[in-house]
């Protein structure tokens, strides 16, 4: 849980050396999003587990679109 919370601060030099662009923080935010949000099923957080749900799908979404760029 120590990596999530590094993870959330943004000023954290580990986290900030790991994400070196835009789609870097898309996979990292995906990543800990879905993480968060089973987190959030378990303990009946319905409306924190939503919205998880919500920022990791626009994350995803960016990643999806930035790999059919490349494809073009």
């Amino acid at each position: 849980m120590d990596f999530l919370a590094k993870a959330a601060d943004k000023h954290d030099p580990d986290v900030e050396a790991m994400v070196e662009d835009a789609d870097a923080a898309a996979a990292l935010i995906a990543e800990v999003t879905t993480s968060l949000s089973h987190l959030a099923q378990r303990h009946n957080l319905d409306m924190l587990d939503y919205l998880l749900r919500m920022a990791n799908l626009e994350a995803e979404e960016h990643l999806r679109l930035r790999s059919r760029h490349r494809l073009c």
